[in-house]
């Protein structure tokens, strides 16, 4: 596969402290172990620097090793220095040209940079030589909707929900695209199935609510929008968007009680209601107020 840009050229990469005639801040580890293990340690005390340094150490006493290559790319891209992580991760790749490890993380960086069709072919070679689980077809699924191949990212992120059947998250994110592209049908079973898979989250409650309510499910809505405000009794938002639902059933004085419960809202729940009025379609995408 032919790499569509590189921020660091291969051999340009920094060395070590002791390469430039620093002095060393620390004795350098006896074992590959003992490297890995102290670099660990100083990633989670957020002392980046002497992590590299470690994980370094690790490349330096284990050389054709693709994992130690591969962990300090990972180092480097939780520490946010992609372009370095980058160059770890191609070096990986091209050490085992057959493990998916290097191509999926490499498509991860890609995707950060918003180069989508790098991103994609990277993906699907991970796929292609065996990083065939759920998360991975997940990322897919999500660099494919990013590029507005819609078709794509659905069977992408079927192939997530058919493999973690019991993950509400794949099913809640699916159901959202299925929504997006009117696949309604599916997208309200999926949405379901993620609040009973998830009945503590109040937020997937309150989507599903609103998925029933742009569908006319009004009976639906009203249960699911409980469901949310059990979890959540004064969350203004809820009971507002509650309150619309019954002034659609043609109930006004539950209308006017739950309107009532919910008091004033902030500037940021006014905010949130509008959209999630629109996404109820009880208002246009584009108006800028609820009649």
């Amino acid at each position: 596969m032919s790499e569509p840009f590189s921020f660091i050229p291969p051999d340009t990469t920094e060395s070590s402290a002791s390469s430039n005639g620093e002095a060393q801040a620390f004795p350098a580890p006896q074992s590959v172990e003992e490297a890995r293990r102290r670099g660990d340690q100083m990633m989670r005390l957020g002392r980046y620097e002497e992590a590299f340094q470690y994980y370094r150490y690790a490349i330096q006493l284990d050389s054709g090793n693709i994992e130690h290559y591969m962990h300090l790319g990972d180092a480097y891209a939780y520490a946010d220095q992609p372009a370095r992580a980058l160059a770890y991760y191609q070096r990986a790749r091209k050490m085992n040209p057959r493990q998916p490890e290097p191509y999926f993380a490499l498509g991860e960086i890609y995707r950060r940079f918003g180069r989508y069709d790098a991103a994609i072919a990277h993906f699907r070679r991970a796929i292609d030589l065996g990083a065939n689980n759920a998360f991975v077809h997940f990322k897919y699924a999500e660099v494919l909707a990013l590029s507005q191949r819609y078709s794509e990212a659905i069977e992408a992120g079927r192939m997530a929900v058919n493999q973690e059947p019991s993950n509400g998250f794949y099913r809640f994110w699916l159901a959202n695209l299925l929504e997006q592209v009117g696949e309604i049908e599916e997208a309200l079973q999926e949405m379901e199935i993620a609040t009973l898979l998830n009945p503590e989250d109040d937020y997937y409650h309150f989507r599903y609510g609103l998925l029933c309510i742009e569908n006319k499910l009004y009976d639906h809505a009203v249960r699911s929008l409980q469901s949310a405000l059990r979890l959540q009794p004064k969350r203004a938002l809820y009971l507002s968007v509650l309150g619309d639902v019954y002034q659609l059933l043609e109930d006004p004085q539950q209308a006017e009680a739950v309107y009532r419960e919910a008091g004033e809202l902030d500037s940021y729940d006014r905010a949130e209601l509008l959209r999630a009025r629109r996404l109820a379609g009880l208002i246009p995408r584009e108006s800028p107020e609820w009649e």
